[in-house]
């Protein structure tokens, strides 16, 4: 009568750690997808603030427009808090 041994510690590594590490790089790559969404949003944000800012005619309408951003930044991360 023979016997038949198997090693399920070396069948069972490759079969999981395959998928699981195609499952990472997926994540992986959508993660820096969002990444760069979020950098280009920044970007066109700053570039829109810097834009309003230039068209100041003088030291007074800047002040304004640099309060009214604030306030719009203020107004902006109280919604995100749910406030």
């Amino acid at each position: 009568m023979s016997t038949l041994t198997i090693n399920s510690s070396n069948n069972s590594s490759h079969s999981i750690s395959r998928p699981v590490a195609s499952l990472t790089a997926a994540f992986s790559a959508v993660g820096a997808f969002f990444n760069r969404i979020g950098n280009a949003y920044e970007r066109s944000e700053a570039e829109r603030k810097e834009a309003y800012l230039a068209e100041a005619v003088d030291l007074y309408d800047l002040e304004y427009r640099m309060q009214q951003l604030d306030r719009e930044s203020a107004q902006t991360a109280a919604w995100r808090k749910g406030f």
